[in-house]
């Protein structure tokens, strides 16, 4: 008799099957803290910070999970987002990132209501540098974008 998997267990092997896949492709080794942490990533459906992944994992350990993200960063599964004074927090890059360079150019909106911080993939920025102007080495651009999100719009 054969073992049967109910769809619970069909959806959860994807998962971690996909899952596994990501992290191989961006060069990074498929460990259990790897894939809970990026698990709670896809699921969650909105940007986390290290308290909240912390949260979610606990009783996990929170340099471990820190270091996983700063590996997700390195590697172009993840960017980190600073949330101005309270720490970063981390989004899923949007794809074609890479440990050479992320292409994440998006502004970042700041809800002040409910402080959720959201990747605004709707807006796209460009940066040119002007001819005869000194040549700045340019690690990291970031734009944030402060108002009201769509969901506490709507309970208004």
């Amino acid at each position: 008799m054969g073992h049967v998997i109910n769809n619970s267990q069909s959806n959860n092997y994807s998962m971690n099957s996909n899952i596994i896949k990501l992290l191989e492709h961006n060069d990074v080794k498929p460990t259990p803290m790897r894939m809970l942490v990026l698990e709670q990533m896809i699921t969650q459906h909105r940007n986390l910070s290290l308290t909240e992944i912390e949260n979610l994992l606990y009783p996990a350990d929170r340099v471990t999970i820190y270091r996983t993200l700063q590996t997700f960063v390195k590697n172009g599964i993840a960017h980190s987002i600073d949330a101005a004074g309270s720490g970063s927090v981390y989004a899923l890059c949007p794809g074609g990132c890479s440990h050479e360079a992320h292409k994440d150019e998006h502004p970042h909106f700041v809800c002040e209501n409910c402080k959720k911080i959201s990747c605004c993939t709707d807006f796209v920025f460009s940066f040119l540098q002007k001819p005869n102007t000194p040549k700045y080495v340019i690690y990291k651009i970031e734009m944030t974008i402060k108002g009201i999100c769509p969901e506490c719009t709507a309970k208004q």
